[in-house]
């Protein structure tokens, strides 16, 4: 995550918010099945696979600025987010 100076390993199967809940590292969420978009955050770099989500939690348009779901996208290989406040 942009800003923590250390790299965070997220497991096989495992999302990026989940890795960061697990690393202790505060960051917005409820939902946790991507129908209330408390989690976005932006994609700096790197590749996902995106599990499925409500389109109101994420609109198309969001999704072509870079803006993922941390609840429902897992990083395949490196990868960094800045967290959207």
């Amino acid at each position: 995550m942009e800003g923590h100076p250390e790299t965070l390993a997220v497991g096989p199967g495992e999302s990026i918010l989940g890795a960061l809940l697990r690393a202790g590292l505060p960051f917005p969420f409820a939902c946790q099945t991507g129908t209330c978009g408390t989690c976005k955050c932006l994609l700096l770099y790197g590749e996902i696979v995106e599990l499925p989500f409500s389109e109101r939690a994420l609109a198309p348009l969001e999704r072509e600025k870079g803006i993922i779901l941390a609840c429902r996208a897992q990083l395949r290989g490196r990868g960094a987010i800045r967290r959207i406040d």
